[in-house]
């Protein structure tokens, strides 16, 4: 882009030129003024554009390195998020545990960076596992979270215990014990983002599925053995015999046969029946009346429905009386539903507040099992046979 010319101007009259000499400067020098005019506006105007085009440059080299540290910032973020992926998503030990278990089981990492072991249990339909219409119909509460679908739900693959103040569910440790309701679900959400405590639609699921699969894991109901199947035992945490009535009978977790499992092979769910009891949210009672959550998405305890049903006392669960319970009890395997029920103890408190455990302890025998539900203590209590299980929902 070039600049326009100027022309020189005429020489201007003098003061001193003849009269005729100064009237023709005059005259010519008048005359060239218009066009120098548009010459000199003519470069204005050029200017102008150069400037223009300059400011544009300016500008839209400003607006390049804003998008730039935009880009840049953003490509941080993305950085630091994939950093922080690589132990959750992409490590070897989640790798080789998907692997093992052909997708069954996964690792996910806790606040911390602990590793926690879950199970994939896949949404299902409650006329699937109970064709006779015992449930209803439609997708089981375990998979909804406040009205929205899930695909599946993960439960900790083993009992949790507590490790530098979070709740983990890890293979081959003592189970956390002496804890009571609240401290429970502390722990697990102290574990991180969606990490927080079995409720009893995830528990209901997994037995409903059980019994469905013709499946009655069995457990340490025995002070480190089956009470029935003796043979059966796993590592008692102070090394005793199994059977053995002193010491620490509880076993280290996931130390039991495929009998202990849910599924009956070593990628599914370790004792649920026995070895502790577990504390689970979404339900309880106030004077022997049912209080429950109506999906799986916990809420405060006040967003509890009350189910009109109020429980009996001290029973074989299998034998309660159902009438006038919902289906949605039958569902979260709070009552019957009167076909293939699992097996276990009703132990009731009918007065007062009272939160749920299920499965059974060491002491159990015969009560012990999938249907084994206590609801005696307060949620302040604790005690050497009460423990918990951890569920993880993705974000």
């Amino acid at each position: 882009m070039t600049a326009p010319q100027t022309s020189p101007l005429p020489p201007a009259p003098l003061s001193s030129d003849p009269g005729s000499v100064f009237d023709e400067k005059a005259f010519t020098f008048l005359e060239s003024l218009e066009p120098h005019r548009q010459e000199l506006q003519a470069q204005a105007d050029w200017i102008d554009d150069a400037v223009g085009e300059v400011a544009n440059s300016a500008a839209s080299a400003a607006q390049s390195a804003a998008s730039a540290a935009q880009s840049a910032a953003a490509a941080d973020d993305a950085a630091q998020a994939a950093e922080a992926a690589v132990p959750a998503v992409l490590d070897g030990l989640r790798r080789s545990v998907e692997a093992a278990s052909g997708g069954k089981m996964t690792v996910f990492y806790t606040a911390n960076g602990q590793p926690s072991y879950f199970v994939r249990v896949p949404k299902f339909l409650c006329e699937d596992i109970a064709p006779g219409g015992e449930l209803g119909t439609g997708v089981h509460e375990a998979f909804i979270f406040d009205g929205q679908e899930d695909a599946e739900i993960w439960i900790g693959a083993y009992q949790a215990s507590i490790v530098n103040g979070e709740a983990v569910s890890q293979p081959g440790v003592a189970p956390a014990v002496n804890i009571n309701y609240d401290q429970a679900r502390a722990a697990c959400q102290a574990a991180g983002a969606g990490f927080d405590m079995m409720t009893i639609w995830d528990w209901a699921a997994i037995a409903l599925w059980c019994m469905a699969n013709g499946i009655q894991p069995r457990g340490n109901t025995n002070h480190g053995r089956h009470h029935d199947n003796r043979w059966e035992t796993g590592t008692r945490q102070d090394n005793g015999v199994p059977g053995d009535t002193s010491g620490v009978g509880n076993t280290l977790t996931g130390s039991g046969p495929a009998q202990w499992r849910h599924d009956g092979t070593m990628s599914g769910i370790s004792d649920l029946v026995g070895n502790v009891w577990e504390w689970l949210s979404g339900m309880k009672i106030v004077d022997a009346r049912v209080f429950l959550s109506p999906d799986n998405s916990i809420p405060d305890e006040s967003g509890y429905s009350d189910t009109l049903f109020d429980l009996p006392s001290n029973r074989v669960w299998s034998t309660m009386d159902t009438t006038g319970a919902s289906e949605a009890l039958k569902r979260a395997l709070i009552v019957p539903k009167g076909v293939d029920d699992p097996s276990g103890y009703l132990l009731m408190n009918l007065t007062g507040e009272r939160l749920p455990m299920r499965g059974g302890d060491r002491y159990q025998s015969g009560n012990g099992g999938l249907a084994a539900m206590r609801l005696y203590g307060a949620r302040t209590d604790s005690f050497n046979g009460y423990g918990f299980r951890l569920r993880y929902r993705i974000q």
